[in-house]
C-alpha cells in the first residue's frame, strides 16, 4: 500500500506493501533482528508462527526487499487479547510510516480473531515506537513500570498459585518465556510471592525456557519483596499501550 511520509514540509510518498510472512521471509527476519539487537530469529518458532491462525508475522516489502516485520500472537484468557510482540524496520527503512503500515494490518487480523484488544509493551525512551502505536490509535496512560525477569530454577514448586495470577507461556521469535500476569496487582503476601516465582522458575526448567517475567508498575514495586527485586534481572522500565478492537 502507498505511504504518505512527513518530512519537514515535504510529503514522500513510499511505495510499501505488507503481507503475511512466508517460509522465504526468514533469512531476511533474521538480519532485521541482527542489525537492529544482534538476537537471532528462533527459526522453529518462525515456522510455527506462520503456520498457527493464532500466531502471526507480517512483513513489509519495498522495492522486492524485506524491510521490516510485525509479530503479534494472541493471548485467549481471561479477555481474549492480540498482544503486539516485536515491531522491527530495517534502519535505512525507518522514518517512512511502515511500522505503522504494519501496525494496522496486524490489528486488522487480530480483530478477525476474536480478540478484544490489543497492547505492546514499549520501552519509555523509544520515541519512534511510541509515535507509530500512537497515530494507530494506541493510548498508554504513561505509567512506568519495570520488567523483572527470573531465570529458570529447580525447586519444590507449588501448586497452590491465586486464581488473580496467570502464568503465560510464550513462545516469541527470540525467546521462549513464561509470562507472570497478575502478579503486582493482586496484593499478595511476601509468602504468595515467593510462591508464585518460585512455580514459575520450577516450570521454566521443565519446559525449557529461558525466563518468567513480570511487569511492575512503579506504583505497585514497595509492594513486592525484596529478596525477589534482588533475585531478578531488570529488563528496564516500560509503558503498556492498548488498542480497543
Amino acid at each position: 500500500m502507498p505511504l504518505l511520509t512527513e518530512h519537514g514540509d515535504v510529503f514522500i510518498k513510499v511505495m510499501s506493501d505488507v503481507r503475511l510472512a512466508c517460509p522465504e521471509d526468514a533469512q531476511a527476519i533474521h538480519l532485521i533482528l541482527q542489525e537492529a539487537w544482534g538476537d537471532s530469529l528462533l527459526f522453529d518458532v518462525f515456522t510455527a508462527h506462520i503456520s498457527s491462525p493464532e500466531h502471526q508475522v507480517f512483513v513489509a516489502v519495498a522495492a522486492g526487499e524485506v524491510v521490516g516485520f510485525l509479530s503479534a500472537f494472541l493471548i485467549p484468557s481471561p479477555v481474549p487479547r492480540w498482544e503486539i510482540d516485536l515491531v522491527v524496520v530495517c534502519a535505512t527503512s525507518r522514518g517512512k510510516g511502515i511500522g505503522t503500515s504494519l501496525i494496522e494490518e496486524a490489528l486488522v487480523y487480530g480483530s478477525h480473531l476474536g480478540a478484544r484488544w490489543a497492547k505492546a509493551s514499549i520501552r519509555v525512551d523509544n520515541y519512534a515506537s511510541q509515535r507509530a502505536f500512537s497515530k494507530v490509535g494506541f493510548t498508554t496512560d504513561a505509567q512506568v513500570g519495570n520488567v523483572f525477569v527470573w531465570d529458570p530454577l529447580a525447586c519444590k514448586s507449588t501448586t497452590n498459585v491465586p486464581e488473580t495470577v496467570h502464568f503465560i507461556p510464550v513462545d516469541t521469535l527470540t525467546y521462549r518465556g513464561l509470562w507472570i500476569e497478575g502478579f503486582s496487582e493482586s496484593q499478595l503476601s511476601e509468602k504468595e510471592q515467593h510462591d508464585v516465582i518460585r512455580a514459575a522458575r520450577n516450570s521454566i526448567f521443565h519446559e525449557d525456557r529461558v525466563s518468567t517475567g513480570v511487569f511492575i508498575p512503579d506504583s505497585l514495586k514497595q509492594t513486592i519483596a525484596p529478596d525477589l527485586l534482588t533475585a531478578a534481572t531488570d529488563y528496564g522500565q516500560y509503558h503498556r499501550w492498548e488498542y480497543a478492537l
